[in-house]
């Protein structure tokens, strides 16, 4: 079996880790878009060789932002199912702690109330009467089909 035990502590320390990570791509982006703009042709000789140096830094530089504006987006949408994730755990355990809660109070007939501690009884079913007495022999072979009382098992030690 698989753990997916959630550990809503060490959440907490890296909860913002992806969003700076996101964030970080975003300013690379923009300082990318920066440098594109500021290759300006006036400030490239008018040789053939300088202009197709600057058109080929351009394209890098173009494809470089799209390569990383698309991780960005890869980050935010990834942020936002861990986020999901996160909460869909924690809305588990409190509701596995609520239903524990309710099943052991259940079980305990008579709570115990003191110095913030609760306390649990192990809760015993009474004895029942088991009939051992043979069946009547025009029940055929269901036991308890002549009878309008449910067969009935010996208690358990348990």
């Amino acid at each position: 079996m698989v753990d997916v035990g959630f550990d809503s502590d060490k959440h907490a320390q890296t909860r913002d880790d992806m969003k700076r990570g996101g964030q970080s791509l975003g300013d690379s982006s923009e300082a990318l878009g920066r440098l594109i703009d500021a290759q300006d042709p006036s400030y490239w000789s008018d040789e053939g060789g300088f202009q197709a140096m600057r058109t080929a830094i351009v394209s890098l530089l173009k494809a470089e932002a799209q390569l990383i504006g698309s991780q960005k987006k890869s980050f935010t949408k990834f942020d936002g199912q861990v986020e999901q994730a996160a909460e869909a755990f924690e809305a588990a355990e409190t509701a596995n702690a609520d239903q524990l809660a309710a099943i052991l109070a259940g079980l305990d007939p008579s709570p115990t109330s003191g110095g913030g501690s609760t306390a649990y009884s192990t809760y015993t079913a009474p004895p029942t009467q088991v009939d051992n007495s043979a069946p009547p022999a025009n029940a055929g072979t269901d036991p308890g089909a002549s009878s309008s009382e449910p067969a009935q098992n010996a208690p358990s030690a348990i």
